[in-house]
Formats: structure tokens, C-alpha cells, sequence
């Protein structure tokens, strides 16, 4: 049996603070909610894949950076550049503020922490 992805359900202290962060810090786009209302929110990641986030209780709810959501970018440079000159805070994976992760193979890559204390890894990252 095979599957494909379809998407992924993050529940969030606040859903706008959350939908502010994942469209305005990282860059991704809202899509089209089809289950319409606003309690739960849609965010594209390109090439058809995407998640929701909702607001809801997150006080049973552990994350820390080894638990996280990775992203590949084909413009990382940029985007550093770009989260650097607005002042918004990026660790490596040890969380030293500013600073680059390196894996051995040449992945560079940054973690940044949302509203709800979701860790983003964004790297350069080339698929083949």
C-alpha cells in the first residue's frame, strides 16, 4: 500500500498571531479553506501540499526544536538576508541565537519559533 501526503493539523494558542508568523515571517501562502469558516486556517507550501493550523488548547502540547517542521528553499540566502534585516530571531539546532546549522553533507539551515512554539526549520536543501 502507498500514500501520498494531503496535509498536516497544527493546533495553535492564536490563530492569528500563527496565520501572521506563517505568512509574514516565513512566507508561505493561505490557500482556500474548504471547509469553510475561520477556526481552521489553510497554509500552501507549494507543489500541492499543505497544512491547517486551529486555534485551540495547547496546554498538552510539548515541542522543541528536534520536533519540527522543515522546509526547503530554493532562495535561503535571501530569506536569511531578508528575516536578518527585519530582526526576526533564528537559532541553529543547538539554538545559538544567529546562528547557522551545517549538517556534514552541506545543508545550511535555521529554526525560527512561532507564536505557539512550533519549530521551522528552513534550509537550502536540494532535492534531486
Amino acid at each position: 500500500m502507498t500514500y501520498r501526503m494531503d496535509h498536516i493539523a497544527l493546533l495553535v494558542r492564536d490563530l492569528e498571531a500563527e496565520i501572521a508568523f506563517l505568512t509574514g515571517v516565513i512566507g508561505l501562502t493561505e490557500g482556500v479553506n474548504p471547509m469553510g469558516g475561520m477556526t481552521i486556517r489553510w497554509i500552501e507550501i507549494g507543489d500541492g501540499r499543505r497544512f491547517h493550523v486551529q486555534a485551540g488548547d495547547v496546554s498538552r502540547t510539548f515541542v522543541e526544536r528536534h520536533t519540527h517542521f522543515a522546509l526547503s528553499s530554493p532562495t535561503f540566502d535571501r530569506f536569511l538576508e531578508d528575516i536578518r534585516n527585519r530582526g526576526i530571531a533564528f537559532s541553529d539546532m543547538k539554538g545559538t541565537p544567529g546562528a547557522i546549522n551545517t549538517r556534514p553533507d552541506g545543508m545550511r539551515a535555521v529554526f525560527l519559533q512561532s507564536p505557539t512554539g512550533y519549530w521551522f526549520e528552513i534550509n537550502d536543501w536540494q532535492h534531486d
